[in-house]
């Protein structure tokens, strides 16, 4: 066991100082306003841009082939959310929208990083890592090979815990500085916040390889058509899973786009489920609040709810969330609570999973990460059903990847009978877990799962049809 030694004694006392003079309502964190200057627009096929040019005065800044989205800027004395409900009248447009920013959560909730300057803490036997056993997990895997996005304020590549780590730490870029160094600069109520995220995803994988891309400035904020810039940019540098440590209330179009963009190219969104302490719908962030992202709230050390973080309908799974130990700034380490943190767990895991089967489809880690899970309900009297599946269990996770499958088998019970077909009815029609891996339940080979596997089966077991093909 390495106990990492930390000074600089008047940094500390600086940094608790200024995070507690900081502004902590989570509510203006995640819906604080859109960039005066600019709009999002999205053409219906077959339309120009010019069109929109030409009636309302704007210019274009920038545009993402990939989702078919402009940045537009606003004409000098404009509103731009007036201008954008103009725009949206038009037939020739799909969206128009202001360019809205997201927030990372703990600067905004006076969640503040306590930073270790005894050398009491340790990263492999802290709380959180005995409570996931990723040590076991590691036996199977550290997550080699697999590329990890981590979408926030920088990371700081100097640290000892990633210079240390086989997997490496690398710079996508800069979306704030615009440059091609995503580093993490002090200074501000986010500073340390994308190292620390980073750090847990290293502390679950060691030995993937991290990928910055520097989305917040140092008070958490970044907006969202960067945001999908650089969801695009981690899809085309060949990460298999993102990790979003921020959201918004509401949603952001452009970034909307992108994150289903990431879905349909087989790459995994961990969002963190936010710090309001409530289950209503109406302020779940976004991008948590997508079917196409994993949302992840936060539990304490005793498997409850932490106080602070949200729960509800649109949670996935949970993962330990208070006074995790990972690097901060500079050579020191620290202690911090928050969704932001739960999040890169189930990021890690993601990792784990896709280094032990590359070729894996969303669907069935989608599958994989919420069916293993352990349920928590009896733990959260009162809030039943409101945690989502639990919290997640690594090493059954890895366990089931590499299980092996028999077409039309469905349910796993290694033999293809009617229990198969009551299995595929619960997971079409009745909200029931779904088969993994998916493609095990596609019997008729067509590479989705439907009612024409039911009537595939049928045949197959009751007029001598041919077997599944899966």
């Amino acid at each position: 066991m390495q106990i990492k030694i930390i000074h600089k004694t008047s940094l500390i006392i600086f940094l608790g100082w200024l995070l507690l003079l900081l502004p902590h309502s989570f509510g203006s964190g995640l819906n604080n306003g859109s960039n005066p200057e600019e709009l999002v627009c999205r053409m219906e096929p077959g339309y120009d841009i010019e069109i929109i040019n030409t009636l309302y005065g704007t210019t274009v800044r920038s545009y993402q082939p990939q989702i078919k989205c402009y940045l537009l800027i606003v004409p000098e004395g404009q509103d731009p959310e007036s201008l954008a409900t103009m725009i949206n009248t038009r037939f020739e447009v799909q969206y128009c929208g202001a360019n809205y920013y997201l927030a990372a959560p703990e600067p905004f909730q006076r969640s503040q990083p306590f930073l270790d300057n005894q050398g009491i803490g340790d990263l492999e036997t802290q709380l959180a890592a005995t409570t996931l056993d990723l040590a076991t997990a590691q036996i199977i895997t550290e997550g080699i090979d697999v590329n990890v996005a981590i979408l926030d304020g920088g990371i700081d590549f100097d640290h000892p815990e990633f210079v240390e780590k086989s997997g490496g730490v690398f710079s996508g870029w800069d979306f704030i500085d615009n440059d091609s160094i995503a580093n993490d600069e002090p200074g501000g109520s986010c500073s340390g916040h994308g190292t620390f995220v980073a750090g847990v995803v290293k502390l679950v994988a060691p030995a993937s390889h991290i990928y910055a891309y520097r989305v917040l400035d140092t008070t958490g904020e970044g907006d969202g058509y960067n945001i999908a810039a650089a969801v695009l940019k981690a899809i085309a540098d060949s990460c298999k899973v993102i990790n979003i440590s921020f959201g918004m209330i509401g949603e952001n179009v452009a970034l909307d786009d992108a994150l289903r963009y990431a879905r349909d190219n087989d790459v995994m969104v961990i969002a963190a489920a936010g710090n309001d302490s409530t289950d209503s719908n109406l302020i779940f962030p976004f991008p948590a609040s997508r079917y196409y992202c994993i949302a992840v709230a936060a539990l304490d050390s005793l498997n409850y709810r932490a106080d602070f973080s949200n729960f509800g309908v649109k949670v996935n799974v949970c993962a330990p969330g208070t006074a995790i130990y990972a690097p901060y700034l500079d050579t020191l380490y620290g202690w911090w609570s928050g969704t932001s943190f739960a999040a890169p767990f189930v990021t890690g895991l993601a990792a784990l999973i896709y280094s032990l089967n590359p070729d894996i489809e969303w669907d069935d880690v989608y599958n994989i990460i919420n069916q293993t899970a352990t349920n928590v309900d009896s733990l959260n009297p009162g809030i039943e059903g409101m945690l989502g599946n639990g919290l997640i269990n690594m090493t059954a996770a890895l366990q089931m990847v590499g299980e092996p499958y028999m077409s039309g088998d469905a349910n796993h019970d290694e033999i293809v009978n009617l229990l198969d077909i009551m299995f595929v009815i619960s997971y079409l029609y009745r909200g029931g877990p779904a088969p993994i891996p998916l493609i095990s339940a596609d019997a008729d080979g067509s590479g989705s799962v439907t009612i024409l596997d039911l009537a595939y089966l049928i045949k197959y077991l009751y007029k001598n049809g041919p077997p599944p093909v899966g």
